[in-house]
């Protein structure tokens, strides 16, 4: 194992060689790629992994460390919190906590319209790594909710319906459970960081994010005005504790709060075995065969920066405790273990070696996301990508057009939820073309949300382009940016809301016709793989 301090961007020699680097005329010699960086992050990052590309990891960290590589000199390195400020703050709102969460667009309609029923796609909220990391036990993953009365005040009420529910009618609560009885539905310690399970700073995410949405939808849909139905409310989890967790913090705050316990008696849960919700059409040679090439983009990509592969490799030889060939390989994995750090403001993690401590710094960290999100921006453009999400929501969206005609012909239901992942959600973004930031990448809690109006006509008879749905992600519309949206006959409206400072304004907005959805599956759906059904597309592409 290389002994050697990571590279620290506040090396003068470091600013130095930089200064005379940005001093040359020819900027052909930089990555173009790397430049692109300047887009997401401040100039020091930018020349930070420009000069890494340029140089080469041998001869940049002999430069950071002033050193060869084979010095077995003494280093004390002492363990950094990652702190909030202007710089970095984009990489805390992957950690989205609850006084992030607040009400968009949702629900804010024009009095020529009528809320029939919203379509809800979350993914669970804050959970311990996914494999073991080094000081795991001293990462508190307890959610702090002091600074929110309100919703302090619901965690409480919830923690006692939860440990009150042997209770409750035990025919009703099976039946809402129903294949996941049995499964516990809070932490055994508030502050424990499990491996892959929902934390308390999770729980309080999706109970936020009920209580934002109950603002937006339950006067909106007419919950209040009767007792909820078995028909009214349809949910799916996969079979992971913290998506079902997910899903019933969500539902009380949005919908049982101060309500009878029966309520949950008449709604029952269904299992998806598939994190993409595929029902009957899951199995899809050619959607593996994309993801091989959409792989090999990103890994030939990656090979063509040394300097950052070099970078994974020294982080996760500190981060994990026992790190794997595929954990010092991906910079996703890597991101992922450092979130339960930087989430919980705990220190970021050292490793004691023979001659030296080495720890991950905020440089480290900064460089890593960096890379990770301006290559997020290159995967947008990937066909490859773009197919095999299309392949992988094939069956979600059937689901989803099935319901929407469903609320507008019935009326009924009127919510239906789907608790996955974060795949679960770039899958459906990649297959509907939306390539906003907050869609592509989900942070935890993330939800995504399609609402189904009706526009209010005189005859009573109302025909199908009386319907219309707009698509909402983390409170932003996004509906003019699906391209079979575009260009149809769509309904344009405006709203009265307030901006951040309590200003009054209006905004406008586009609603897609529901025939667009319906024409799109049916028609064009395909047409990239000069196919018409799934099965052609799968087998014989």
């Amino acid at each position: 194992m290389c002994k050697c301090t990571l590279p620290d961007t506040q090396n003068p020699q470091l600013i130095k060689e930089l200064a005379r680097i940005d001093s040359l005329k020819d900027k052909q010699q930089f990555s173009k790629r790397i430049l692109a960086l300047h887009d997401v992050y401040d100039t020091v990052r930018g020349k930070f992994l420009r000069s890494l590309d340029n140089s080469g990891m041998l001869s940049s960290l002999r430069m950071y460390t002033g050193k060869p590589l084979s010095s077995d000199v003494p280093v004390r390195e002492f363990a950094r919190h990652f702190k909030p400020d202007i710089k970095n703050k984009r990489i805390f709102k992957l950690c989205n906590p609850p006084d992030d969460i607040k009400i968009g667009s949702e629900g804010k309609i024009d009095g020529n319209l009528t809320l029939e029923g919203v379509i809800i796609f979350i993914r669970h909220g804050d959970r311990g790594p996914l494999s073991h990391i080094r000081n795991i036990s001293t990462v508190n993953c307890a959610g702090d909710f002091s600074s929110n009365p309100k919703l302090e005040s619901v965690y409480q009420n919830y923690q006692n319906f939860i440990l009150n529910s042997t209770a409750y009618t035990q025919s009703a609560w099976s039946q809402f459970l129903g294949p996941f009885h049995g499964f516990p539905m809070l932490p055994n310690n508030v502050k424990e960081c499990k491996i892959g399970e929902l934390t308390t700073l999770g729980i309080g995410q999706l109970l936020k994010t009920g209580l934002i949405l109950k603002n937006a939808y339950y006067n909106k849909l007419n919950l209040g005005n009767s007792t909820v139905l078995s028909k009214d409310v349809v949910v799916y989890s996969t079979r992971y504790r913290r998506t079902v967790q997910s899903a019933i913090a969500l539902l009380y705050s949005f919908l049982l709060e101060n309500e009878v316990f029966q309520n949950f008696g008449k709604i029952s849960m269904r299992e998806s075995s598939s994190l993409t919700f595929c029902n009957t059409d899951c199995a899809c040679p050619a959607a593996e065969k994309f993801a091989k090439q959409y792989n090999k983009e990103t890994s030939d990509r990656l090979k063509s920066h040394p300097a950052v592969i070099e970078l994974i490799k020294q982080s996760s030889n500190v981060v994990f405790e026992m790190p794997d060939q595929a954990q010092t390989k991906h910079p996703d994995t890597l991101k992922d273990a450092l979130l339960t750090y930087i989430c919980h403001g705990s220190s970021l993690p050292c490793v004691n070696y023979e001659s030296q401590r080495i720890c991950v710094k905020t440089d480290h960290v900064t460089g890593l996301f960096a890379y990770i999100e301006w290559e997020s921006r290159l995967n947008i453009k990937s066909s490859n990508r773009r197919k095999y999400g299309l392949l992988r929501a094939y069956g979600l969206l059937r689901n989803v057009v099935s319901h929407m005609v469903q609320m507008i012909s019935e009326s009924k239901p009127k919510i239906v939820l789907f608790s996955g992942h974060d795949k679960t959600l770039e899958y459906l973004a990649s297959a509907l073309g939306i390539v906003v930031d907050h869609a592509i990448s989900p942070h935890y809690a993330s939800r995504f949300i399609i609402e189904i109006c009706r526009a209010n006509s005189k005859n009573e008879n109302h025909v199908a382009n009386d319907f219309y749905f707009r698509v909402i992600v983390n409170g932003k519309d996004v509906t003019q940016t699906i391209a079979f949206c575009k260009n149809s006959n769509y309904y344009s409206g405006n709203y009265g809301d307030k901006n951040d400072d309590g200003e009054f304004l209006k905004r406008e907005y586009k609603l897609c016709p529901i025939e667009a959805i319906i024409r799109q599956l049916h028609d064009d759906y395909f047409l990239p793989f000069n196919a018409t059904n799934f099965k052609d597309a799968c087998f014989n592409h």
